[in-house]
């Protein structure tokens, strides 16, 4: 058995997409975490870095998912913008409610944690949609 690794339904910009925005995303966070405060702010903050250290790999993996894989263009697509704006909500909801840009912000996140969980659903149906050819 043998994948066809390249398809000409596929989005491949969607992949490269995810990939520059974690690493783009993950140095953001780096750059965020030195200048943490001390006290109260601090622990919030530290959760919020953690929680984009992990979104931002989370964006790499699933764009190098969607780079090689033979997803059709619209699973592509679909994954490519829900795990970036999970990342958003996820993580920068709680850089906004910890900087105290926006507190209400931290509200958000929930939505960010359930569009990062349905990014699983398109991902197995991209994955069911897979020519799969034996040599």
């Amino acid at each position: 058995m043998q994948i066809e690794l390249h398809s000409r339904y596929g989005a491949p910009m969607a992949g490269k997409h995810n990939m520059m925005f974690g690493v783009i995303y993950l140095f953001l966070a780096m750059g965020l975490g030195l200048f943490l405060p001390e006290g109260v702010v601090a622990k919030n903050l530290s959760t919020a870095f953690i929680q984009a250290n992990i979104d931002s790999a989370l964006n790499i993996v699933a764009g190098y998912l969607i780079y090689r894989l033979p997803f059709m263009g619209w699973v592509s697509k679909t994954v490519s913008i829900l795990m970036i704006a999970g990342a958003l909500l996820h993580s920068g909801a709680l850089y906004l409610a910890a900087f105290g840009v926006l507190p209400s912000a931290s509200m958000a996140m929930p939505l960010g944690v359930v569009i990062l969980a349905s990014v699983m659903l398109f991902m197995g149906i991209g994955a069911l949609s897979i020519k799969v050819t034996s040599r």
